[in-house]
């Protein structure tokens, strides 16, 4: 497996929410798609930031090219995530549990 590489595409810093604004692509060609999970603890290590203060925005991933794109949000603490984070963006950052569906 090759490791999966993020780059950064577009940063920018949103002072009166106390967040970074990340748009980013991840290379995974010929591997599988990653999960958010991967994504979201490659984006934490690289940003050397609190896992429970990022929020994986969107990712969309282009048909057979190997490619993902997305966008992260990094705020300054936990707590301001979840003053302005709506709920389900919360929920579906959180670790999984495991589920019974």
């Amino acid at each position: 497996m090759m490791p999966m590489k993020i780059e950064v595409l577009r940063e920018k810093e949103n002072k009166p929410l106390a967040r970074r604004e990340i748009d980013f692509r991840v290379d995974h060609v010929g591997d599988s798609t990653p999960s958010r999970a991967d994504i979201k603890s490659k984006i934490v290590a690289q940003f050397d930031a609190d896992p429970l203060a990022v929020a994986i925005e969107t990712l969309t991933t282009k048909f057979g090219v190997g490619i993902t794109e997305g966008t992260a949000r990094i705020y300054s603490d936990p707590e301001q995530m979840k003053r302005i984070e709506l709920d389900y963006m919360i929920k579906r950052n959180e670790a999984k549990k495991e589920e019974g569906k």
